[in-house]
Order: structure tokens, then C-alpha cells, then sequence
């Protein structure tokens, strides 16, 4: 049963205002079943139903603020800084961790005046073509790189996507020697990022991302700026003593 809720919950947050017919193709469910969860579900305000269609509700945001979890406290921790980070650079902010093998974002800060980049707050994305996922598999132990990389498909989502494992691999070594990693359109057409690996006791526990169009975005100026803040957050990490 867990199992069946976890799909629908994941079909709705995958594609948010679907209608029933569809969240039971998504889900993999028959219809009957589908509909008897979603009923379920609304009533306990997991789900909410509107005219456009189904949305996560307000009580998963409400299980969400108050989870004990790493990524809360890094939040608390970090989220100044991307606001003050924005407000100089006026590029695409976020923060993001490396969660069971996905990228979460947990805080995005847009522009008004840029295109924007395809990622969402709580979205879960591909490590191997995020600016955010290069930075964390690069400081990562390399048995966890092996694991990871065994366990996920490195699919396309753009001509310019890494899917050749050894090309990955050198492109983790080129980014742990810079010490910033550069999505050049890897994850969306036209966008460039770079991510900044935030760190405690050497281990990486999240990473700092600016993106951009491609053609006025500059990784060298940002990653400066990225890697000035995230010795920052680090410091303010240690004394605080969440790190």
C-alpha cells in the first residue's frame, strides 16, 4: 500500500494539476484503485483537487517544515547568503544536496529578467548533468561515485549531456581540480551553471549553483563570487555546530 501511495505522490509532484486519468497511467495503477488512494489522500490533506487538477497539499509542506533532516538546518544556515549572493549577481540561485541518488534543491532564488532554469524546489534531478551534482560526486568518495553511477542511468537531457561514463569520470576530476563544476548546457538548452561543493570536515554536504544564459553568463566571474559565499557558509556552518 505504501508503495502505491509513494507512485501517486511522485506522479503529482512529477507533473503538478493532472487529472485522474492520467495520475493512473503515471502511477502505473488501474483507476479504481488510483481514485480510491486519491480519495484517501485528499482527505488527509496530502493531496488537494482543484479545477486545473490534483496538487500536493499543504500538509506534506507542513511534514516538510518540520523535518529534522540536514538539509533544514544547512537551509537556516546558508539561505542569507544565496539572497545576498542574488542580489549582487542577479543570476539563478540555489542550494542543493545530493538525496538517494538525486539532486534536491531545497531553496532556487530566479531572476526577473533572464530565462529561467528548469529546476524546482524539492524537484529531484539527475546528478550527472547538474552544475550541482558534478560538484557533489567530484568531493564525494569514490566507492559512492561507483555506486551511484552503477545505480543510475546516465540519460540525455540535452546534445550537449555527458552519457559516456568515462567522460564523466573526467570531467568529476577536471571539476575536484578547478574546484567548481561547469554545466555547459547539459541540463538545459541554452542555460550555463557552475557549482560550488559546501563542505565540513572535508565531506560534501551541499553545493551552491549560479546559472545563466549561456551567452552572457560568466562561469569564471561567478564561480569567484560562488566560492567567496561558500566559505562563508562553511564558517557559519562550523560555528554553529550543525556541520
Amino acid at each position: 500500500m505504501l508503495a502505491r501511495v509513494l507512485a501517486i505522490l511522485d506522479a503529482v509532484s512529477a507533473a503538478p494539476n493532472v487529472n485522474r486519468r492520467d495520475l493512473a497511467v503515471r502511477s502505473g495503477l488501474s483507476p479504481a484503485t488510483c481514485n480510491r488512494i486519491v480519495a484517501g489522500l485528499i482527505r488527509e490533506r496530502l493531496l488537494t483537487d482543484g479545477p486545473a487538477g490534483l496538487r500536493l497539499g499543504l500538509r506534506l509542506f507542513e511534514f516538510g517544515m518540520q523535518a529534522g533532516q540536514e538539509g533544514v538546518t544547512l537551509l537556516d544556515a546558508a539561505g542569507p547568503y544565496l539572497l545576498d549572493l542574488y542580489a549582487v549577481l542577479g543570476w539563478t540561485v540555489q542550494l542543493a544536496v545530493l538525496d538517494g541518488g538525486f539532486v534536491t534543491y531545497l531553496m532556487k532564488v530566479d531572476p526577473r529578467q533572464h530565462r529561467r532554469l528548469d529546476t524546482r524546489v524539492a524537484g529531484r534531478f539527475p546528478p550527472h548533468c547538474t552544475g550541482a551534482g558534478k560538484a557533489l560526486l567530484a568531493y564525494s568518495a569514490g566507492e559512492t561515485v561507483d555506486q551511484l553511477l552503477d545505480q543510475t542511468p546516465l540519460t540525455s537531457r540535452t546534445s550537449a549531456t555527458i552519457t559516456d561514463r568515462a567522460l564523466l569520470m573526467r570531467d568529476l576530476r577536471s571539476t575536484r581540480r578547478r574546484g567548481y563544476a561547469i554545466d555547459r548546457a547539459e541540463f538545459q538548452t541554452g542555460m550555463t551553471s557552475i557549482a560550488v561543493p559546501i563542505r565540513t570536515n572535508t565531506v560534501p554536504v551541499a553545493a551552491l549553483t549560479l546559472s545563466g544564459p549561456s551567452e552572457i553568463f560568466d562561469p569564471v566571474r561567478a564561480a569567484h563570487a560562488a566560492r567567496v559565499v561558500v566559505r562563508m557558509i562553511e564558517a557559519r556552518i562550523i560555528a554553529s555546530g550543525t556541520g
